[in-house]
């Protein structure tokens, strides 16, 4: 096991190919998973991240995970990108398995630790997904398998992928399926549909999570911080604990309170397990410290 770590640690990072078509052959060819950018060359956000694809820190997490990659136009590819991330023409990263089925998507543009940590997280969840998909496309798959993959692909972005099935498992009365819908539509920035999917969902820590990142999505911050508030202090789990403490600090942020949301994003920072909350919680504080550099909310 120790000369396995050591092996993918000093793997040679690929080359991220210029071919969409071809890089798509050969990783299946190579069975390899397939990391790809939606370039739109020319704008200033997706220029700097194109650049910032050759950071070590996304390197080393491709190797790690025996990625390849490749550069695409997401003008000239808009209906894959429509297919995968969603929406017409952008940027963004999906990530497909080697029999080319997409599994995780980032839209817009990501810092280099960030595209580093979602790597990290799709390396992590190969079996898991490979165990629910089977499960899932089994004869006589029940609601709660349909809800285990849909939950799963929800969490690693994959919106477009995710939505059948978790309105399959509500439909068939998984009532934790509502709250998963309501995230994926509040996500989407229909908060409408995220309302609607919200009642009748059970009060858990989960579900507050979920009714806090919708009154985000609604500006509403000081009831956002009431429901993370809340969520934590019923003890939500990992994922949703360092999720809920990532839009605490930013809903804290918008209401002007930088004295309790920056300590409590530096701490979130510091946790040092590689998430994506972690790298999203350093990239909020980046943009805190420098307002000026590309700071949105």
């Amino acid at each position: 096991m120790a000369l396995a770590l050591l092996a993918s640690g000093c793997a040679a990072a690929p080359e991220w190919q210029a071919d969409l078509r071809s890089a798509l052959a050969a990783a299946r060819a190579h069975r390899q998973d397939l990391v790809v950018y939606f370039a739109l060359r020319g704008r200033e956000a997706s220029d700097r991240m194109e650049r910032s694809l050759q950071e070590p820190v996304v390197g080393q997490a491709l190797a790690a995970g025996g990625f390849a990659a490749v550069v695409a136009d997401g003008v000239a590819h808009r209906r894959l990108y429509g297919e995968w991330l969603g929406g017409s023409e952008g940027m963004g990263i999906a990530v497909l398995d080697a029999e080319g089925q997409v599994y995780a998507v980032r839209p817009g543009p990501q810092d280099p630790p960030e595209l580093a940590a979602l790597l990290r997280r799709c390396a992590a969840s190969r079996a898991a997904l490979a165990t629910a998909r089977a499960a899932a496309a089994a004869p006589g798959a029940s609601a709660q398998e349909s809800l285990a993959l849909g939950g799963l692909l929800l969490e690693l972005g994959c919106r477009r992928q995710s939505e059948p099935l978790l309105l399959d498992a509500a439909l068939a009365g998984e009532l934790a399926a509502r709250h998963l819908l309501a995230r994926l539509h509040a996500l989407d920035g229909n908060v409408v549909a995220a309302q609607r999917w919200l009642q009748g969902a059970p009060v858990t820590p989960a579900t507050l999570v979920t009714e806090g990142y919708v009154r985000f999505k609604q500006r509403r911050h000081a009831e956002a911080v009431a429901a993370f508030e809340r969520a934590l202090q019923q003890g939500g789990q990992f994922p949703d604990r360092q999720r809920a403490l990532l839009y605490l600090g930013k809903a804290l942020h918008e209401q002007g309170d930088d004295r309790r949301a920056v300590p409590l994003l530096e701490a979130l920072a510091a946790e040092g397990t590689g998430t994506t909350f972690e790298a999203g919680a350093a990239h909020t504080l980046s943009h805190l410290r420098d307002p000026q550099h590309g700071h949105t909310h």
